[in-house]
C-alpha cells in the first residue's frame, strides 16, 4: 500500500437526494498521504485539510493519460493526476 503514498488524487462526490435527483456534486485533489485496507486518506489541495475515502482497488482507477481536468465548481485546472475515483453519496432510507 506504501506505492499509493504521494500520488495524486482526484475524487468526484455525487451526493443524491432521497428521491435519487443530484443535491451536490464535489470534486477535490491532493496527494495521498496514508492508505490501509480500508481507507485512502488524501491532503485536499485547496486548503491542507485531510480527507478520506474508503479503499477500494476496483473504484481507484489509475490515470495513465496527461489529460488536464477543469473542476466544475471552481474552474481550477489539474494536471499530473496519477488516480481517479468517484463515489455516490445516497442518503438513509427512512424505515
Amino acid at each position: 500500500m506504501d506505492a499509493y503514498i504521494g500520488k495524486h488524487i482526484l475524487v468526484g462526490l455525487t451526493y443524491l437526494n432521497k428521491d435519487g435527483s443530484v443535491k451536490e456534486q464535489v470534486q477535490l485533489h491532493g496527494n495521498i498521504i496514508a492508505v490501509s485496507k480500508s481507507t485512502v486518506v488524501f491532503e485536499r489541495s485547496d486548503n491542507g485539510e485531510e480527507f478520506s475515502i474508503p479503499f477500494d482497488e476496483n473504484n481507484l482507477d489509475a490515470d495513465e493519460t496527461d489529460s488536464v481536468y477543469e473542476l466544475k465548481s471552481t474552474g481550477e485546472l489539474v494536471e499530473n493526476v496519477d488516480f481517479i475515483s468517484s463515489w455516490t453519496i445516497r442518503p438513509p432510507q427512512d424505515d
